[in-house]
């Protein structure tokens, strides 16, 4: 009998091959078991087509019978475990050498015996954890299955024993998965499967559900099994979808980033802005989407943010740009959120193309240079005929210039006294302009404050003596000697008291008071006028802005003097408040830190 008859007439799979493991005769036993049809068999290597390498350790080739089991791979790239009875070495009657092998499926017997290994060792320990947990052996069979893994799937926790793993998987996974499985197998190691990928549970109604699972590999007297924990992430999922119905709903552009600085998510809004498919963004450093300049110092930001997390702008006072996917570059804004999820803290950072914003500053800074310069030229143009007039009329108002009558006084009293006003005006307005423009330096010097209090007073006292109207100051001793800038602060302590004057009636007063608070020197102005309506509380630093008296009148004049006022205090980095009541007068109190800041 030939090696061919002798493979033919076996109940069991029957396979002869020569002395280097070249089939030579394959039964149909053989094609049933391994999958392989005898004419692809033949001629072919023993190892190729059954054998996996990693996994068979055959006992070495000798002249006599043995025994022995094994795991052996099917076309399909399933694993059996199996019998195998190999006989001595044959000789056909041509005289070649040939070795028949008789291999029978026993697969349910290892499943029973790791089954009621792993039950012994692990079964309690399982039913204790709070996760549906499945061990698996080398075969992708079930080993164990816990009570929750059983509710999960909906089966009856014996029925799972001894099925292929890929039962509990839909079936257009269930090819795909078989390959997963002997990957693992070949570098096992504990990770979270799928990582990256959709993956879904199937009940044995056929209802399928999103899962996350974690493998750990588990060594046992019978060999190397497989522990899968696995997860429902159902409400994960329904969360997740909602969350991304927010971002896409979202105005700007936004984009959800690891503490590795890899994309989690981005929705169709930053896709438009950066000219990227939203797969191409996925996984991808975030650094894809700033300009190559700042990626250097990008990563140490980032770093920063997620050592101390809270939302916040980007790129405060930083100048900070994006790269297109064209490599077109575009400035941005930025604000940062931080996201707390199972998986870890992300940021959320919310993106706005600020191309627009910078042009309309530009063009604010332009127009204000452009002020500025008018401003200045006009002044001068302005000032230098207005000089005249107030000089003249106060060189004919003089009594030694020649006789005038009293009506002539009164009308030369009066184009002064409009000369004079229109020159503050012009003066306040070009100070303005100069502040709004950042060309208003401060000069602070060392001097006695007492003697600048009396300047400005004597100026300002003829007009309280012709009203009626007592003009009091009074200067702490803490502060007799200061350093701030002397004529702006000159200017403050005029508007403030002018202001008082114009809005107190006879028989009224007006105090000045300085004095030390803390590091900052407190100049309070009060007054017993009519006082300012609450309504108008708000408008009184505002330019141009007419205000209503507590008689309910409103009294001329351009706003400017309080609107100066305020912006020379916080040049000085100090701080200007008003109070009022009706009827009773009002308090202004400006506070001026005593060391000038630089400008």
């Amino acid at each position: 009998m030939d090696s061919r008859q002798s493979a033919e007439g076996s109940a069991d799979a029957a396979i002869s091959a020569d002395l280097h493991g070249t089939v030579l005769s394959w039964n149909c036993l053989a094609e049933s078991l391994f999958g392989y049809p005898a004419a692809e068999a033949i001629g072919r290597s023993l190892r190729d087509l059954v054998l996996p390498g990693e996994l068979d350790v055959e006992p070495p080739l000798c002249d006599e019978a043995c025994v022995y089991e094994g795991l052996r791979r099917r076309r399909d790239g399933g694993l059996l475990y199996i019998n195998v009875s190999r006989s001595a070495i044959r000789r056909d009657p041509a005289g070649a050498s040939y070795i028949l092998y008789f291999k029978r499926d026993v697969t349910h017997l290892k499943v029973a015996r790791d089954a009621k290994l792993v039950e012994t060792r692990f079964g309690a320990l399982l039913e204790s954890t709070p996760d549906a947990t499945l061990i698996v052996n080398a075969m992708g069979r079930i080993v164990l299955a816990n009570s929750q893994a059983a509710r999960a799937f909906a089966y009856e926790a014996r029925e799972l024993i001894g099925e292929p793993v890929e039962v509990l998987l839909p079936e257009r996974f269930r090819a795909m998965h078989v390959g997963h499985r002997s990957i693992f197998s070949q570098q096992p190691r504990m990770r979270t499967m799928g990582r990256g990928l959709e993956l879904f549970g199937r009940r044995r109604d056929g209802y399928e559900f999103p899962v996350e699972i974690s493998l750990s590999p588990l060594a046992t007297d019978e060999g190397m099994m497989v522990m899968s924990a696995v997860r429902d992430i159902t409400d994960r999922k329904k969360a997740e979808q909602k969350f991304r119905g927010l971002l896409e709903s979202a105005p700007d552009a936004m984009v959800i980033v690891g503490r590795d600085g890899r994309i989690a998510l981005v929705n169709s809004q930053l896709e438009r802005l950066f000219g990227y498919p939203r797969e191409e963004l996925l996984g991808q450093s975030v650094d894809i989407l700033v300009a190559p300049r700042y990626r250097g110092h990008h990563a140490y930001h980032r770093e920063g943010f997620f050592s101390q997390p809270r939302p916040r702008a980007m790129g405060a006072g930083l100048e900070l740009h994006g790269q297109r996917r064209d490599g077109s570059e575009f400035p941005l804004e930025i604000s940062l959120s931080p996201l707390e999820t199972e998986e870890g803290l992300f940021v959320s950072a919310a993106i706005r193309d600020a191309t627009e914003r910078r042009r309309f500053e530009q063009t604010l800074q332009d127009a204000s240079r452009l002020k500025s310069e008018f401003l200045a030229t006009m002044s001068h143009e302005l000032r230098t005929p207005l000089n005249g007039i107030i000089g003249f009329s106060e060189f004919l108002i003089d009594e030694k210039a020649g006789a005038l009558n009293a009506q002539q006084k009164e009308f030369l009293g009066d184009v002064l006294a409009s000369g004079r006003h229109l020159l503050r005006l012009i003066n306040d307005v070009l100070d303005l302009s100069k502040i709004e423009a950042g060309k208003m330096d401060l000069a602070p010097e060392s001097f006695d404050l007492r003697t600048a209090i009396e300047e400005v007073c004597a100026v300002l006292s003829p007009i309280a003596q012709g009203k009626g109207i007592s003009l009091l100051h009074r200067v702490s001793e803490e502060v007799t000697t200061v350093t701030l800038d002397r004529h702006r602060l000159m200017q403050i302590l005029y508007n403030l008291l002018s202001n008082a004057l114009k809005f107190t009636n006879a028989d009224g007063e007006v105090s000045l008071s300085l004095q030390r608070e803390g590091d900052a020197l407190s100049v309070q102005v009060r007054d017993t006028g009519i006082g300012i309506c609450a309504a108008d509380l708000p408008k009184l630093f505002c330019e141009f802005q007419q205000l209503e008296s507590g008689t309910g009148r409103r009294h001329d004049g351009t706003g400017l003097g309080l609107v100066l006022t305020k912006r020379l205090a916080e040049l000085h980095g100090g701080s200007v408040r008003a109070e009022s009541e009706v009827g009773k007068g009002s308090l202004f109190t400006v506070k001026l830190p005593l060391v000038t800041p630089s400008p």
